[in-house]
């Protein structure tokens, strides 16, 4: 059984591996730090996680605003571009609304659905230009390198979190 799967799903794969690795991980280390409550730090991040997140929702919508009226005489040809916008608008927007509760495991949703939704971006404008501008390798070679190195970097990112959960246990643990 040979499995074809184009680029398009390989990256709605990579998008749903991402936050089942991530959740997961959350869920089976940071339940004791998410039971706790938000310290004054996490109140300032709201605010600036509100703005950065809205934006970028703004600039998903613009941009596929943008691809439909590209395509608007055939729109199945920007159906996939088209889906990884949306997906980050979604995201994104969720994202700004997590970030209100005050338990840290709202917070830790919230820096999950940012980067997915900064992800979603990136591979939209990767499927536009494989599909747009084939020829286009540098193009291409960017922002393949972009999705590479961010999931490198928020993979660093939640292994913090990981360290930190752990300390946490070692230090209630001592309480």
């Amino acid at each position: 059984m040979q499995i074809d799967l184009n680029l398009e799903q390989w990256l709605l794969i990579l998008l749903l591996a991402y936050v089942l690795a991530f959740v997961l991980l959350g869920l089976a280390k940071g339940r004791r730090y998410f039971k706790s409550y938000s310290s004054g730090k996490e109140v300032e991040y709201f605010f600036h996680s509100l703005d950065v997140t809205l934006t970028l929702a703004g600039l998903s919508i613009t941009s596929l605003a943008l691809f439909i009226g590209l395509g608007i005489e055939n729109l199945q040809r920007f159906s996939s571009i088209i889906l990884f916008f949306s997906i980050s608008f979604v995201v994104l927007a969720l994202s700004s609304n997590f970030a209100r509760f005050p338990r840290r495991f709202y917070t830790f949703i919230a820096d999950l659905l940012a980067d997915v939704g900064i992800l979603a971006i990136g591979c939209g404008f990767l499927v536009f230009f494989v599909i747009e501008l084939p020829l286009s390798y540098g193009l291409i070679l960017t922002y393949g390198l972009f999705i590479t190195l961010f999931i490198l970097l928020s993979g660093l990112d939640f292994y913090k979190y990981y360290k930190y959960w752990s300390s946490f246990e070692a230090e209630e643990r001592k309480t």
